[in-house]
């Protein structure tokens, strides 16, 4: 194993985020992650567990510029269920070897659609969705070279 030096850390200055195709410039965050169901097991006086399944979810952090996903509120308002695909890339230019960073995480379903804003604030919007964890794909990956 190689010695790690502060300026191979990664920043999410240098992350960028795309929905459907689209890249979203205002985005300053995203959070997801995959939770995994476990069920208790007794093998005698032990308990153990067994997966039963997994569970997708995040976050997906904007500063307003624009009227962003409007369309899929109005579509949910009509009964439908939209889904969408995420693609996040993060290409630190410290990054071991130049390398780069991407998933996509694909059956995207927007949860929660929100209206706040404060005088003499920035104002951030966020939305929290659910996708399938099968669904999330590593593309890139930054490997120890």
């Amino acid at each position: 194993m190689q010695e790690l030096k502060g300026n191979k850390t990664l920043s999410g200055t240098w992350a960028e985020i795309w929905y459907n195709g689209f890249k979203i410039a205002e985005a300053t965050k995203i959070a997801a992650k995959v939770t995994v169901n476990r069920e208790d097991v007794q093998i005698g006086m032990d308990v153990d567990t067994k997966i039963t399944g997994q569970k997708g979810e995040g976050t997906l952090t904007l500063v307003k510029a624009f009227t962003r996903f409007e369309d899929v509120r109005r579509d949910i308002s009509k009964g439908k269920d939209p889904r969408g695909t995420i693609i996040t890339k993060l290409k630190d230019p410290d990054a071991t070897g130049g390398q780069t960073e991407r998933y996509q995480i694909g059956n995207v379903a927007f949860s929660e659609f929100g209206l706040e804003w404060e005088k003499g604030a920035v104002v951030k919007q966020e939305y929290p969705f659910a996708f399938t964890p099968s669904d999330m794909v590593l593309l890139d990956e930054i490997s120890e070279q």
